[in-house]
């Protein structure tokens, strides 16, 4: 029943944060959807700004839960697995969740900077060592074609698969709004970036053409 009532405070509050932006969600009205006391919350979380944060934390990790690829499939099929991940991560953060989280981080972030930095070590460095790290089981592979920075190289990865699409979803463009449209921009645009750094014996294995 604890656990039962931890994600319903934090479904609630995610829910109101988003439609209403932080400053103008208070707990008074979390508890009231929620239909809890203002002391069920407070026990649990010492301030808004601390459940706020929890609901961020909680984002990252769902993210990571929901896309990390199996341990297998690393290590057997590096870039199988980089693939399946980043097509996952895509519709994760175009769910109308993150969406409407993030409307909030550009509306009200710069009267709340600890909340945005927050977001970023919870959210965004997480997604970004996950990318990095199977970009190094890549090219522990021998499945690149040259010796390339890992870090930056999977951030420009995450930019082109991930950031593009948050950004046009963020600002109201529904270019990706059906599955069939994800699909359709991942195969483009990995095709593009994997023809630029694989090895042209995995690009024809793989049958990725530019």
């Amino acid at each position: 029943m604890s656990g039962e009532l931890d994600r319903l405070i934090l479904q609630t509050a995610s829910q109101l944060f988003g439609e209403q932006g932080y400053a103008a969600t208070s707990m008074e009205q979390i508890a009231s959807c929620a239909q809890v006391s203002k002391q069920t919350i407070y026990r649990r979380h010492a301030s808004k700004e601390a459940l706020f944060m929890t609901v961020m934390t909680d984002l990252g990790q769902s993210f990571l839960s929901a896309a990390a690829p199996a341990a297998d499939m690393l290590s057997t099929d590096p870039l199988q697995a980089l693939r399946q991940t980043m097509r996952r991560l895509l519709d994760l953060v175009l769910s109308p969740r993150t969406i409407a989280l993030s409307r909030t981080f550009v509306a009200e972030g710069w009267r709340f900077p600890d909340l945005v930095q927050h977001a970023g070590v919870h959210i965004f460095e997480p997604l970004e060592r996950l990318t990095y790290e199977l970009l190094v089981a890549v090219e522990k592979a021998g499945l690149l074609n040259g010796i390339y920075d890992l870090v930056e190289t999977s951030r420009a990865l995450s930019a082109l698969l991930l950031g593009g699409p948050h950004q046009n979803m963020l600002f109201g463009r529904n270019t990706f709004a059906t599955a069939e449209a994800r699909d359709h921009y991942l195969n483009q645009a990995w095709a593009v970036f994997m023809t630029g750094i694989l090895s042209r014996r995995t690009t024809t294995e793989q049958g990725i053409t530019a």
